[in-house]
């Protein structure tokens, strides 16, 4: 009896455990880390390439993936350019700034409305995940529970996060974002070349 208690509680705590992984890294300040899920799709869109690419809708699906590595690039940079700032500045915890906050929240705005409009030209499967996705992002920006992408947007709002969090956890989702962005332009290289045959 006392042993499958345990079995039990063990099991739990295994599936706890990994159910915030799976989702993306929750984390102590209201983080849910979305790069995650986006490099997974990205990594989808590219390897499956062969089953939803379509000659007469190729220069179509060419403009949003364009759209989506531009807006993802200005995202990575204005994260970049922001945390740099506060390190320089020496900004304290608790002093929030809505206006840079609000910034990054429009700038993943556009970056969701380009997965739509990707999602639109791939198979049902990857326009099924790029929509969970799209969903998620969207609940993390605009929930009723204050949520964050990423701990320098928690920052921002005024959540009392070290600065040696927001750099381990900023140096991590700045490389995945990176990644996605270079498996963008692979992808469109593959397209091209599809186009051209």
């Amino acid at each position: 009896m006392i042993f499958s208690k345990m079995v039990f509680r063990i099991i739990c705590c295994c599936l706890l455990a990994f159910s915030s992984v799976a989702f993306g890294q929750a984390d102590k300040y209201g983080v849910t880390d979305v790069t995650f899920g986006m490099l997974a799709w990205i990594k989808h869109l590219n390897n499956d390439a062969d089953k939803y690419f379509v000659k007469e809708k190729g220069e179509a699906l060419n403009q949003h993936l364009t759209d989506l590595k531009r807006n993802l690039t200005g995202y990575m940079k204005a994260r970049k350019v922001l945390s740099d700032s506060l390190f320089r500045n020496n900004i304290t915890p608790g002093k929030k700034d809505e206006r840079n906050l609000e910034d990054l929240k429009a700038r993943m705005g556009t970056i969701m409305g380009d997965m739509r409009g990707v999602t639109d030209f791939v198979n049902d499967e990857l326009r099924a995940e790029g929509d969970k996705l799209n969903d998620d992002i969207y609940n993390i920006l605009y929930g009723e529970q204050p949520r964050f992408l990423s701990n320098l947007e928690a920052f921002l709002a005024g959540v009392d996060v070290t600065k040696r969090d927001m750099t381990v956890e900023g140096s991590k989702s700045y490389s995945r974002l990176e990644e996605c962005v270079n498996l963008i332009a692979v992808l469109q290289d593959k397209l091209d070349r599809k186009m051209k045959k």
